[in-house]
């Protein structure tokens, strides 16, 4: 009896502990659903709750087109906040990454870094698109001084001040902004809703008429779009991200030492319709 008290004891914390964190999760999760919800409301949209397979996000309109803001999961402790709004120009891409080790592992591969001419912003970022016209007549004034303000949003609550920067890409019909955090608090959360709609618009501003835009917001096939450490086409020999499900070229995750998404950091990778191996 003496020699299992040990064991009923560390059973009793164990079970404890493992109570008091689900407690936690499921706190956090109600509270993430009603921040959602409050934006819902504030920006007259639909708060869906997430799932094991879907994360939870918000259906929105701005200029009459749709748009989906959302929080992923990314890794095993942190957070993507992205808002996704249709595109009319399907043929651009165009990416800004801010200045940092990513940036720098891309400059190795032989990633164009176009400079636009402004020397604050060119400093600050780099920009990758497949017509260097076209990135010239897209990032207008306007337009880098929001992507300037989204990059400053600090996420607010505990977090303030631990995560800053900003991930913006046009691809795929889509324009997505994304913040490599979870902005917890109401305030961050709309000022991040509202300055993304207003890179929309101030990008919207420099295009020429005769624009399209498509139905629903969807989301590219990783398929048909570009590796983001190369920028080649995604075409044979993908490997994908075990958190953030990113396709890689086998040859870029293996070169570039894990995934290439913002923040991410992800070592592991799955292969489509394979088991999980670790990456060597």
């Amino acid at each position: 009896m003496d020699n299992a008290a040990p064991f009923f004891v560390f059973l009793f914390f164990f079970v404890v502990i493992a109570l008091f964190v689900g407690l936690l999760a499921a706190a956090q999760q109600q509270q993430r659903q009603q921040l959602l919800e409050q934006i819902a409301q504030r920006f007259l949209g639909r708060a869906e709750a997430g799932s094991w397979l879907a994360p939870p996000q918000v259906r929105l309109r701005f200029q009459n087109q749709p748009a989906l803001l959302k929080i992923t999961k990314v890794g095993k402790h942190s957070h993507h906040t992205t808002f996704l709004i249709n595109w009319p120009d399907r043929g651009l891409r165009c990416e800004i990454y801010p200045e940092d080790i990513l940036g720098g592992f891309r400059k190795l591969l032989g990633v164009e870094d176009i400079e636009i001419g402004s020397p604050q912003f060119d400093a600050a970022f780099i920009i990758n698109a497949n017509s260097r016209a076209a990135a010239r007549e897209l990032l207008t004034p306007d337009v880098q001084g929001i992507v300037f303000r989204l990059a400053a949003l600090e996420p607010g609550g505990y977090a303030a001040g631990l995560r800053r920067g900003v991930q913006v890409k046009w691809g795929g019909g889509l324009l997505t902004v994304t913040k490599p955090c979870y902005l917890s608090t109401y305030g961050a959360l709309e000022h991040f809703v509202t300055l993304s709609a207003e890179l929309f618009v101030a990008a919207l501003a420099s295009k020429a008429s005769g624009i399209e835009f498509l139905g629903e917001v969807q989301e590219p096939d990783a398929v048909e779009s570009q590796c983001q450490v190369c920028g080649e086409p995604l075409v044979q020999d993908l490997v994908y991200c075990a958190s953030c499900h990113t396709p890689h070229h086998r040859e870029c995750w293996e070169y570039f030492g894990g995934c290439s998404t913002y923040a991410c950091g992800q070592k592991r990778f799955v292969v489509k319709n394979a088991p999980r191996r670790k990456a060597s």
